[in-house]
């Protein structure tokens, strides 16, 4: 399983393929997030062909617009999220994750969550 950030990166390029097929769901889990709003900490983005747009992957991370709150109406929110924060991908078909099933495991790095859960919520 790839643990480094660049890697994070080839699998979001992997997510963004697979985006064109309907049936694909991905949830991109993180120990933090950037919104227009501020830090969402312990985040997860639900990625979908109805809930993501404009999806831009960089050297250090990706920026993409998505809903925030499915369901609801809402505008598109903004996010930015560092490669540095991403504990782990996954993917699905459909937007119910069974968590229990490491088929869909595209990416983990426990280390992330790991840094995170000593550090604390910043302050």
């Amino acid at each position: 399983m790839p643990h480094e950030p660049h890697n994070v990166a080839a699998v979001l390029h992997q997510v963004q393929t697979g985006l064109s097929n309907l049936q694909h769901h991905f949830m991109v889990c993180t120990t933090s997030f950037e919104t227009e709003n501020g830090p969402v900490m312990l985040g997860t983005l639900h990625l979908h062909q109805s809930t993501v747009w404009n999806l831009q992957i960089g050297a250090e991370g990706f920026r993409c617009e998505v809903l925030l709150q499915p369901g609801r109406q809402q505008p598109r929110s903004s996010v930015r999220v560092s490669y540095a924060n991403i504990w782990q991908v996954l993917r699905g078909d459909g937007p119910n994750f069974n968590t229990g099933k490491r088929a869909g495991l595209l990416y983990e790095n426990n280390h992330a969550l790991s840094i995170f859960a000593k550090q604390g919520l910043a302050e």
